[in-house]
């Protein structure tokens, strides 16, 4: 009879742990269903994203042999700031050599301006003597009319008549030559250019930063012989990073430009930071690649597709932390409707105080 009822107490026992175990599965599917509902259901993430920012590879315009290298690796500079620097001994030769030809050349416009006057003269007292040598021409035409004077001296008169006609017209000849000369710019345009372009030569041995930043990869030498376009040192800017995540093609289609970012850092993986869509790329990154993947040939195999997708940080946490190019993050992308007119309301209100 004990034995009846204790089996019976051991079998209400069992049924009871198994309700309880089958609430406590129930319990936890539901939590696991809000938890998916109310914050897995709408959030896009990946870890294919890394911080962009603007960086440079600084290279001379000119040959040259390198004379300074004004900063170290990591340092800040400014824009402006010279970094690099050139012999420039050669390059100032070519200036003075250019200075010296642009000066012969308006030394010979003066010369020529002074010819064109003294032609100018000549043509004048040239006319004058045409005149007066017309006046002795009628003169003596006079005389030999009236049987007062020989066919000498008419023909002598008719013969310094046109010698001093000859003489203006190569006079006026001469003073058009000059005049042309003085109005042909040509040679103290080309001299001017040659200057400029020495100048411009010899400004182009100092490299100087573009922009505010960091130095880095550094391979100058003080002393090396570089060419134009060789890579010298790189400048990374601080301000202005974003980050470039690589999105499914089956997750981009619920995103919008203006979504919410939650942007986890691995290098600060305490904090968490906030940002929002700026924009999404026009293709696939596969079609930007040096050789795209032709589906047209071969044996075709379905590969999903990334697309990336521009994060910038919201204007409160700029200036909190440093992003650097080439840093892992992983960005969370709200796209519940209600959160991204709260987006787009941050947006705002971001914007209106950037212009205040």
């Amino acid at each position: 009879m004990a034995e009846a009822v204790l089996a019976e107490e051991r079998g209400r026992i069992r049924i009871g742990l198994r309700e309880i175990g089958g609430a406590a599965v129930a319990l936890v599917l539901a939590g696991v269903f809000a938890y998916w509902f109310f914050e897995l259901r709408g959030r896009e993430s990946t870890d294919d994203a890394f911080v962009e920012g603007h960086m440079v590879f600084l290279s001379p315009r000119v040959a040259g042999q390198v004379s300074e290298v004004l900063v170290e690796e990591n340092a800040h500079v400014k824009a402006g700031q010279p970094l690099v620097r050139l012999d420039p001994a050669d390059f100032q030769v070519r200036v003075d050599h250019a200075r010296a030809d642009l000066d012969a050349a308006k030394n010979h416009m003066a010369q020529s301006s002074a010819a064109s006057e003294a032609a100018s003269a000549q043509a004048r007292a040239a006319a004058v003597r045409v005149k007066h040598a017309e006046q002795e021409l009628e003169r003596a035409q006079g005389l030999f009319d009236r049987k007062v004077s020989s066919q000498n001296s008419l023909d002598s008169a008719i013969a310094n008549r046109d010698a001093a006609v000859a003489q203006l017209h190569a006079a006026q000849q001469r003073e058009v030559a000059e005049r042309a000369m003085i109005a042909n710019q040509a040679p103290v345009m080309q001299a001017e250019a040659s200057l400029h372009e020495a100048e411009l030569a010899l400004s182009h041995t100092v490299i100087s930063a573009p922009f505010d930043g960091d130095v880095g990869k550094k391979s100058v030498e003080l002393g090396a012989n570089v060419s134009p376009g060789q890579p010298l040192l790189a400048l990374t800017a601080r301000e202005g990073n974003w980050v470039s995540a690589n999105f499914k093609e089956t997750q981009v289609g619920k995103m919008k430009v203006g979504d919410p970012v939650e942007i986890q850092v691995d290098a600060y993986p305490d904090r968490v930071f906030h940002g929002h869509v700026e924009s999404i790329s026009p293709a696939t990154g596969a079609k930007y690649a040096l050789l795209p993947p032709d589906n047209a040939t071969g044996n075709f195999t379905k590969v999903v597709q990334r697309i990336p997708v521009k994060i910038v940080l919201d204007g409160h946490n700029k200036q909190t932390i440093e992003l650097r190019p080439g840093m892992s993050v992983i960005p969370t992308i709200e796209t519940h409707s209600d959160r991204r007119r709260h987006a787009e309301s941050v947006a705002a209100a971001t914007a209106s105080d950037k212009v205040s």
